[in-house]
């Protein structure tokens, strides 16, 4: 389904109705961090583990998947995460209590070495199938071929699964190429862009992190609200580009690809 179609919901929900708790694969922090802040300001018990939590937030998360009765319904983790023996032992304990419901991959085609954005951590999800047989496995994704749908299912070894598909088409977006070459002041076009639309957040993506820096700083000269995001700065920097975003207070964000990818989510109203 495409972004913004409501794959989420699809994990979400069975979340609130399942006994246990829904374990959710997540290839990006921002993006884990955004969901969960979004699902407890519904009042929905959701965490995450990644490299950015304090000791102290990962010990009252472990401590509370140990007891008799978690509170916590989602949890996202990295699929580096879920490679390792001490995390993969904790779902083998949940498992056994019974409290281990259902397993949602997100950008499931970073599995296919044919995806656009493979991620080799990813192939090692596959054990969850055999490690834990029983449990439903749900992989969503906005983008993938044929091929890539086929060395999903390859992957994970899933048997006879259901395949839901819907167009990627999206009616309430309008497209528009310029074509970089034939403008005379490339950054001066982009500035009067922002400034027409007016006071609206926006992405841009690009393609190196020089680039995003360079664009930032440029942008910043004409004036406008903006900030850089890639995997060049600390997750410190990173986290609070985007609450700035969130908050409104940084109208632009500059980011690369892969990690403007959360901005976009969010944008789309996941």
């Amino acid at each position: 389904m495409p972004t913004g179609g409501g794959k989420s919901m699809c994990y979400q929900i069975p979340a609130l109705v399942k006994t246990g708790i829904v374990l959710v694969i997540s290839p990006l922090i921002a993006l884990m961090e955004n969901q969960v802040t979004s699902l407890k300001s519904k009042g929905i018990p959701a965490e995450f583990l990644s490299s950015t939590q304090t000791t102290h937030n990962k010990n009252k998360i472990h401590e509370d998947l140990d007891s008799g009765n978690p509170s916590i319904k989602l949890l996202y983790v990295t699929p580096e995460l879920v490679a390792t023996y001490g995390f993969k032992e904790k779902l083998t304990k949940l498992y056994s209590r019974g409290l281990l419901g259902l397993v949602a991959i997100d950008e499931a085609h970073c599995i296919s070495t044919w995806g656009h954005d493979f991620r080799p951590s990813y192939r090692k999800i596959s054990s969850l199938r055999k490690q834990f047989p029983d449990i439903p496995i749900l992989a969503l994704t906005a983008t993938a071929v044929p091929k890539v749908q086929k060395d999903v299912i390859s992957s994970l070894c899933l048997q006879n699964p259901v395949i839901l598909k819907a167009s990627f088409n999206r009616p309430n977006i309008f497209y528009e190429v310029r074509y970089k070459d034939l403008l005379d002041d490339v950054y001066a076009d982009i500035s009067n862009l922002l400034k027409s639309s007016g006071n609206v957040c926006s992405i841009i993506y690009c393609l190196e992190r020089a680039a995003c820096d360079d664009l930032t700083m440029h942008l910043s000269e004409q004036g406008i609200s903006c900030a850089a995001y890639h995997a060049g700065l600390n997750s410190k920097v990173r986290s609070a580009v985007l609450d700035d975003w969130l908050s409104s207070r940084t109208q632009v964000v500059v980011a690369t690809v892969a990690f403007g990818y959360s901005f976009f989510l969010h944008l789309s109203g996941i």
